[in-house]
């Protein structure tokens, strides 16, 4: 009971912070350059976690399959990911990159299918992909709508990002590895935070990072409690539940951005855009709904 309890105030307390993000970025991206704030980003919260590391005195030999799972996590998730995310939000509304985001536990699925035999698809999860799909058909048709100029390259771009952040999912379960938290972030943020880092001296060279108040908080908080809080919890998850139910964190996120882009980015979204982000949200949910399945997977 008490590690059930954990994982559900760990896991409300990541989908909040994940949802707070989104407003965080599209502030963060009025006038921060876009490689500078991510290397930033990802340079502070791997020292944080670096150091979290050698303080639990915890460590770890690195294998060679669990070399590659950091290198990926490192490509597609924390580099490329967020370099398409970054970039795309620049374009959309924020809660719109939210709702795309719901597809993930989508991809997932699709992906674990494939590769994990424990996790095949059914009648259900294949209904639940075609809703999902048909909300992604919804979002598409509102699509230049919801943002400014490259609204429809920028949509692309976080589907190509959600397509590529499953596969180091679902590739961890296969090797049924169990990760340290606070070590795999800080090697595949740190490694970012330089391919970023090197991409901004090359072309962005001659901008300079906003020191005001608001742009120090967006910062601030996309690395802590939207990084450092978020994907420290999403590893430690890892270790306790199954690939599928950790796959749901997609489709709470997208609830608290449409709030906080209605309510302080002045985004609001036209009933089919709703309609369409309520069949993505259900489409993720439901694929992966089983009553019967056990919470948490035994340490």
């Amino acid at each position: 009971m008490f590690m059930k309890t954990k994982i559900f105030i760990l896991y409300a307390i990541m989908s909040l912070c994940w949802g707070l993000t989104w407003y965080f970025l599209k502030i963060s991206l009025r006038t921060m350059p876009m490689y500078w704030g991510l290397s930033l980003r990802f340079l502070i919260a791997g020292a944080i976690f670096w150091g979290l590391y050698y303080y639990k005195s915890e460590r770890i030999v690195l294998t060679s399959k669990l070399r590659s799972v950091y290198i990926m996590f490192a490509l597609f998730n924390f580099t490329i990911g967020y370099f398409l995310t970054y970039w795309a939000t620049q374009y959309i509304y924020s809660n719109l990159g939210a709702i795309l985001w719901s597809l993930f536990p989508i991809s997932v699925a699709g992906m674990a299918h494939l590769f994990l035999p424990d996790d095949r698809m059914n009648l259900r999860k294949s209904f639940s992909m075609a809703v999902g799909l048909a909300g992604t058909i919804l979002l598409l048709y509102n699509g230049e709508s919801l943002g400014e100029g490259k609204v429809f390259m920028g949509i692309m771009a976080i589907l190509i990002a959600v397509f590529l952040a499953a596969w180091p999912n679902v590739y961890m379960k296969m090797g049924n590895h169990k990760m340290n938290a606070y070590h795999l972030n800080a090697v595949g943020m740190t490694i970012s935070g330089i391919i970023m880092l090197i991409a901004s001296l090359i072309v962005e060279q001659g901008q300079t990072m906003p020191t005001d108040l608001e742009n120090i908080f967006a910062l601030f908080f996309l690395t802590v409690p939207g990084t450092v809080v978020t994907w420290g919890i999403y590893i430690w998850l890892f270790n306790h539940l199954r690939v599928s139910q950790l796959s749901y964190v997609a489709f709470f996120p997208p609830v608290v951005a449409i709030l906080m882009g209605w309510l302080f980015l002045g985004e609001s979204l036209p009933w089919v855009t709703l309609a369409g982000a309520g069949l993505v949200i259900m489409g993720g949910f439901l694929i992966n709904y089983n009553p019967q399945e056990p919470t948490a997977v035994e340490p």
